[in-house]
This record gives structure tokens, sequence and C-alpha cells, in this order.
């Protein structure tokens, strides 16, 4: 009893959502008349298209289906074409503006794709087509006259760019449409492929969701591109290469410099070390072999000779390179400490590079001593 009674209501609630999308398609498509500045007759012309353009097309289509042997069905039923006219006056009449009634329209265009989707796939499958051919029915009942319409009136058609999704809303609801048919299940295809029309195509107009329009896009610009990038890529990673490289090896040619300096330095050390050696043992040989003679007292020829020794040993010394120490000064408290510390510090420093034995200077300064009569203070 159930099964017959759904069975019943089915011819039913298909024909009052088709006529119901007619209506509003028809009030749409006034609205753009009335947009363009149209007549009245304009007015009737564009709803008329942009209501029935779809669904006369498709039936033109299948019309010599194995199945199916009649004139499209805006021809035959007068609802369809009496709710267009309707609306097209509704549209020349009224002045349809608002923030509430957009919405209403909006939401009432998104339904529309829906149910005239599920008409055009349920019409193809019963007319015995297959599914690739219910599916192209199902879009082009939905967006067919809308693309009719904009091309009667001068303007690029909004499905092919700069509008929100319709096309593909129409194109994923035909997946429901189907399996639900195939199921056996006509009116819950109806009311499932309406709905999910009616809800994508809402959502995207609300938040503006739309396919990516081509700004002269091409694959060999894209490779081209990437190629480049990865070149450069490639190029600063061995420049970053060369330049690690370059500066391990310097740093290796400053260490080997340092270790070879040292090694120098610590060389004139030995060389140095060993020379005295060398003056302190011929000296004490010549101490040992002198005469007694000419010097009758043993120890004063002795000290003459140390003194001699030792003033050979200074001119043979060459001392070990220091830097020198860098002599920070103390923190000044008050004007007067601070210029006394300044001069502390100075005369610090003239004493920390005074020359030291064995050098050119001290040896000048010692000859200076001994003409002056000092001869104790030269050593």
């Amino acid at each position: 009893m159930t099964l017959e009674f759904l069975a019943d209501l089915y011819p039913i609630i298909f024909d009052t959502l088709d006529i119901a999308g007619v209506f509003i398609a028809a009030v749409l498509g006034g609205m753009v008349a009335r947009e363009m500045r149209f007549d009245l007759v304009g007015f009737v012309v564009v709803s008329i298209i942009s209501a029935l353009g779809g669904g006369m097309l498709r039936d033109v289509l299948i019309g010599n289906a194995p199945a199916l042997q009649a004139p499209p069905v805006a021809l035959t039923n007068p609802y369809y074409l009496s709710c267009a006219i309707l609306g097209a006056l509704v549209a020349y009449l009224l002045r349809i503006r608002g923030r509430w009634i957009n919405r209403v329209m909006i939401t009432a265009d998104a339904l529309v794709i829906g149910c005239w989707t599920a008409t055009g796939v349920m019409k193809t499958l019963n007319a015995g087509y297959s599914y690739i051919p219910a599916i192209m029915m199902g879009v082009i009942t939905a967006v067919g006259g809308g693309l009719i319409r904009d091309t009667v009136v001068g303007r690029t058609p909004v499905i092919f760019g700069g509008n929100t999704l319709y096309a593909t809303a129409s194109l994923i609801g035909t997946i429901p449409a189907i399996g639900l048919w195939l199921l056996h299940m006509p009116s819950t295809a109806m009311v499932v492929t309406t709905l999910t029309c009616g809800l994508i195509a809402t959502l995207a107009k609300k938040y503006e969701w739309a396919l990516p329009q081509n700004r002269d896009y091409s694959v060999n610009d894209t490779l081209v591109q990437v190629t480049d990038s990865v070149t450069r890529r490639l190029a600063s990673l061995r420049d970053k290469e060369n330049r690690l490289e370059r500066q391990k090896q310097r740093e290796e040619k400053a260490t080997r410099d340092r270790h070879k300096s040292a090694m120098s330095l610590r060389a004139r050390a030995q060389h140095t070390r060993r020379g005295e050696g060398k003056t302190e043992t011929s000296a004490k040989v010549a101490t040992k072999k002198a005469p007694s003679a000419h010097n009758p007292n043993p120890q004063s020829a002795s000290a003459t000779q140390k003194s001699g020794v030792q003033k050979q040993s200074m001119k043979n010394e060459v001392p070990e390179w220091r830097p020198p120490e860098t002599i920070m000064p103390p923190k000044p408290r008050g004007r007067v400490k601070k210029h006394r510390d300044i001069a502390k510090h100075q005369r610090e420093g003239a004493n920390q590079h005074r020359v030291k034995p064995g050098g050119l200077g001290w040896l000048l300064g010692a000859v200076r001593k001994y003409r002056k009569g000092d001869p104790n203070q030269v050593l």
C-alpha cells in the first residue's frame, strides 16, 4: 500500500518542483531584462528562454530515443509556458530589490538548478540512454537556459567564468540522482539531488567559491620556471660549498703559519741557549789556562775574566720576542685622581716598552755611561 501511494505521488512531486523551477527561472530572466532596459516583448522572450531553454534543448536531443517518441514537454504541458509568461510579467511589474529578496532569489535559483539536474538525468535514463548522456543532459537542463539567455542579451555566459559554482554543482548533483534511480527510488532522487545542488550552489555564492581562471597559464612556462628555480638553487648551493671550502683553506693556512712562527721562535730560543752554553764553556777553559805572570792576583784575574764573559754573553744574547702586555688603566676616581692614574699608566707603558739588554740601543747607552766614568752601571 505504501509503495503504491509513493508511486502515485511521484508524478505530482516531480511536476510541482519542475513547474516551480520554471516560474523562478522566468523571474530571474525578467530581472536580467530589467537590467538591459528591455520592453515587455523583451521581458517575455528572455524569461521564456531562461525558464524553458534548457528543457526544450534536452527534449529535442532525446526526442528520437527508442523508449521516448514525444515532442518537448514545454509544448505539450500548458503549465510550463504559462508559468514562464507569468514570471516575465512579475519581473516587469515589480522591482525586485532588497537584502532578503536577493537572498531568497539566490536560494531559489540554487534549488532550481538541483531540480532541473534531477529532471534531466531521470528523463534521459528513462529514455534508454546510458549514464554519461544522462549526466550531460542533466547539466544542459540545469544551465542551458541561462547559457542561451546570456548569449541572446549579448554578454558572456556566467557559467564560463566570473561567477560562482553553478555547472559544477549540477555536475555533482548528477551522482546521487543516478545512484538513487538505479535503486528504483526516483522520488528520493529528486529530493536529494535538489537539496545537494541547492546547498552547494548557495555555499558557493556565500563564500564566493569559483573555479580557477586561466590567465595565460601554460605547462611549458611552469616547467621553465621550475627548472630555472632548481638551477638557481643548485648554483647557490655550489657557491656556498665553494665559499666554505675557501674559508676552510684560509683557516688551515693561517694555522700552518702560526705553527711555523711558533717553531721558528722556539728554534731561535734554542739556538740562543746553545750559544750561551758554548760561551760559558770556552770562558771557563780560558780561565783555567790563563798564565799568572801578568796578573799576580788570581782572584782579580778570574773576576776580570768573568766580567768579560758576562759582557760577551750579553752582547751575543738574542732575547725571545714576547708581545707587550696591555696595561689597563685603573678606574678613575675624581678629576685629579684620573689625571694621576693616566700619567702613571703612561709611565708604566713606557717602562714596559724599554729596550732589553742585547739590542743596539742598550749598547749605545752602555757606551755613554762608560765614557761618563761609571763603569759599574754598564753591567
